[in-house]
């Protein structure tokens, strides 16, 4: 790939809500290659920090259906939760095909500050997201408040940490670009 076609890549790049998503499957195969993409991010001291859990079908239904009841009976107790984002990570579910759910695990020996790890895993969606971009594939990462409510349903051990979810599925539409603001004011040289 040349230069050109990576930029283009990068620029056609969008978070595509999945309430524009259609109702086409997203592939086993297409998913696998975007998860061996994610594999390849870089990171310190090869500490591959990136986990995934894949939703797809009936357990995509359940863990929204989970987060949603929770949430519910959290806001009913009078913990500040608010419950139409429970509702809206249902609706999203129910029109996306798969969910990545995005996990960190950290490196026990301490030998890297957290943000390394964040910044890792940050990386790796990026991989997955121009991957689907590539692919024709819509995606949204979604990082609603509630995902550090849900280690135990994850089963997610003390090391780990969910940092979110990637919802995958096709679009009809296309959104414009949201453009950028110049590169040369956000940067300073130094000869």
């Amino acid at each position: 790939m040349d230069i050109k076609k990576l930029s283009q890549l990068i620029r056609d790049r969008r978070a595509m809500p999945p309430r524009f998503f259609n109702k086409n499957k997203v592939g086993a195969e297409l998913i696998e290659q975007i998860l061996e993409n994610a594999n390849w991010a870089p990171n310190h001291k090869k500490s591959e920090p990136w986990r995934f859990i894949i939703f797809r079908g009936e357990s995509k239904s359940k863990l929204a259906q989970h987060i949603l009841d929770n949430h519910i009976k959290d806001y009913k107790a009078g913990v500040s939760v608010n419950p139409e984002k429970a509702e809206k990570f249902k609706a999203n579910a129910d029109k996306s095909d798969a969910i990545i759910t995005i996990i960190m695990e950290r490196d026990t020996s301490g030998r890297l500050p957290e943000w390394e790890d964040i910044a890792a895993v940050s990386c790796a969606v990026q991989n997955m997201w121009l991957s689907a971009t590539a692919m024709g594939l819509s995606a949204f990462w979604s990082t609603p408040a509630f995902i550090e409510t849900l280690g135990d349903y994850l089963g997610l051990s003390p090391n780990q940490r969910c940092l979110g979810f990637l919802h995958l599925g096709y679009s009809d539409i296309d959104l414009p670009s949201p453009g950028r603001g110049s590169v040369e004011e956000k940067t300073k040289w130094m000869d």
